[in-house]
């Protein structure tokens, strides 16, 4: 099992260290040779969509990886009925994006890079569903090379779209026929060694589905919301550059979510089934996770925090100046996530993702009320704040919910690494004046060595940091 783990997470790394180099080349050449108005342009259009797109997977393919997981025997089954209510629902959504956007502040072509954004998103939701298949038989290696090509492709062509047409509405169209591709591989991958599956409507599967799939759906409306709403207020409520300035911000934490999102993504299937089988090895798979989350989140943020106006200005320019304060707050906000999302699939893992809906549902009230309330005065400042409250929130709840019946301990888990936090934070203060990314790596030295001498972190930790029992 461990050696399964080992092997997925160096599939997975290397897949998404190729989206990330590629989002974050992409999202460079957007900002720097488009602007801050186009920036929010595209953002702005993209939350709204993103709210709609909500519902073409509406937690389906997690549903999916947790029940193949135990049972490998229901691949064809879930396959066929899933696509065919997949099929229903985006054409559905297809629709009401082409309404909305007739409802909608009016930026060039901005109907066009909707629909288009919409059937990115609605592909996307097909993709969910067939790497899960890969995913729910620890079978990454499908998955990282389908993402590859994905990803290789975007890139020649997205540059295309940005650097030389500078239009984003064939960048969006670059987008859509991109995943196309990488669902028509995926498509091929399945039918020659998992399934050949088909089409097929059944009633009391859809039943059965929709009964386990409303707690996660429910929770992905509240996130998406979560995630989207401040955009979405910003570009209502304020000139389209203030989404620019905090689009960038949002997208330089997004890629570090991305990174963390490999882990979670590799240990999810793993947690699923020591569940039913091993609960001792359960809980030391989530310590250990919750052990290295901790450690990481903590040097994450001191180094944003320090550093983060050298980034922005070296790398994208003056004109962003405006992103440097929500940048600095995001990244508070990001480590949370860190955590939160760890904790959140592990809800999922036990089937008790019911038990954060409450929880989920209070957040989100508490973050729309913060955006409406910050946003008017502050703009992507007051957005950015308000998500710290938020994440607090969920965070001490859903924490508070699991320890009632697993043995885990944050607080242990932070003490050191907060400690090794703060030297390294003075240690780059005191160097501010070199280059930041001299400072960077300086800081990022003195925080590992400090773990290193206290014992916190050792070459068997990093070697080991998922082992479990064999089941």
């Amino acid at each position: 099992m461990i050696n399964k783990i080992r092997t997925n997470t160096i599939w997975l790394l290397f897949s998404q260290s190729i989206s990330i180099i590629v989002s974050l080349g992409l999202s460079l050449i957007l900002a720097r040779h488009l602007g801050p108005r186009d920036n929010g342009i595209y953002n702005y259009a993209n939350s709204i969509v993103g709210i709609f797109a909500i519902f073409v997977d509406f937690g389906m393919s997690t549903v999916l990886i947790r029940d193949i997981a135990r049972n490998t025997n229901l691949v064809k089954k879930y396959l066929d009925n899933l696509i065919s209510l997949k099929i229903i629902i985006g054409t559905v959504i297809l629709l009401l994006i082409v309404i909305t956007s007739f409802f909608i502040k009016k930026y060039d072509n901005i109907t066009y890079i909707m629909i288009f954004l919409g059937l990115y998103n609605i592909m996307s939701g097909f993709y969910l569903l067939f790497t899960g298949v890969f995913r729910s038989h620890n079978k990454m290696v499908y998955e990282s090379f389908d993402t590859v090509i994905i990803k290789v492709l975007l890139l020649i062509f997205g540059v295309i779209a940005l650097y030389y047409y500078k239009s984003l509405l064939i960048y969006s169209m670059v987008l859509f026929s991109t995943m196309l591709i990488g669902i028509l591989i995926s498509v091929l991958i399945i039918r020659k060694y998992f399934s050949k599956f088909s089409f097929s409507i059944n009633k009391e599967f859809w039943i059965y589905m929709l009964k386990e799939i409303w707690p996660y759906g429910l929770s992905s409306i509240i996130v998406t919301v979560y995630f989207t709403i401040d955009q979405i207020i910003l570009g209502s409520l304020k000139p389209i550059t203030q989404v620019g300035y905090y689009a960038l911000a949002r997208s330089a934490t997004g890629v570090v979510l991305s990174l963390i999102g490999i882990l979670i993504g590799v240990v999810f299937p793993s947690l699923s089934m020591l569940y039913k089988k091993d609960i001792s090895a359960f809980t030391e798979l989530l310590n250990n996770a919750i052990k290295l989350m901790s450690i990481l989140l903590i040097i994450f943020i001191v180094e944003m925090l320090i550093n983060s106006k050298g980034y922005v200005l070296s790398i994208f320019g003056n004109k962003y100046y405006n992103s440097i304060l929500p940048l600095q707050i995001l990244s508070v906000t990001t480590g949370i996530i860190f955590i939160n999302a760890l904790i959140g699939n592990a809800f999922g893992a036990i089937d008790r993702q019911k038990d954060l809906l409450l929880g989920l549902f209070l957040s989100m009230v508490i973050n729309v009320g913060l955006n409406f309330l910050f946003i008017p005065y502050y703009g992507a400042v007051g957005a950015a704040s308000a998500s710290i409250f938020t994440e607090l929130f969920i965070g001490i709840y859903s924490y508070t919910i699991l320890k009632k019946d697993f043995k885990i301990n944050l607080i242990k888990y932070l003490k050191i690494p907060v400690l090794a936090g703060i030297v390294s934070m003075v240690v780059m203060l005191l160097l501010s004046q070199y280059n930041v990314y001299l400072i960077s790596i300086i800081g990022l030295m003195i925080y590992f060595l400090i773990l290193v001498l206290s014992k916190e972190i050792s070459i068997e930790f990093i070697k080991e940091n998922l082992k479990f029992r064999n089941i």
